[in-house]
Parts: structure tokens; sequence; C-alpha cells
């Protein structure tokens, strides 16, 4: 009997939930459009923004201008 009465519920809830996908407001093509691309462009903006201040912060540390420069590790003594 437990069975029936899960397959009731399962039922009930598809049901209800349709219902209330049926209520929904959904955006017009075009916003969708626009939106996807505003988020795009201001992700692509952002990754430049990090790409440049990255690329600023090494040469400042390679350089010394930050810090002390980087020197690279001793080589290794041979035998």
């Amino acid at each position: 009997m437990a069975a029936r009465s899960g397959r009731i519920g399962l039922a009930r809830f598809a049901q209800e939930s349709w219902q209330e996908l049926q209520k929904v407001t959904w955006p017009s093509r075009e916003t969708v459009v626009r939106l996807t691309f505003i988020v795009l462009l201001i992700s692509v903006l952002i990754g430049i923004y990090i790409f440049l201040f990255d690329n600023l912060f090494t040469a400042a540390i390679t350089n010394g201008i930050l810090g002390t420069p980087a020197t690279p590790p001793p080589a290794p003594a041979g035998p």
C-alpha cells in the first residue's frame, strides 16, 4: 500500500509543479538574448581586468618595484 501512495504523491507533485509553471511570466527571446550578451560582455571585461593587473603585478615584482626582485634558483652542482 505504501508504494501506491508514493505514486499518488509523485503524480500530485508533478501536477502542482505544472500548475505553478503555468503562472510564471517567462521573458521574451529578445530579453534573454540581450541579458546573455550583457553577462558575456561583463565576464570578458572582468577577465581582461584580472589579466592586466596580474601582468602588472608580475612585472612589478620581477623588476623589484614591489619587494625584492625574483631570483632564479641556483643551478644544481654537477657530479
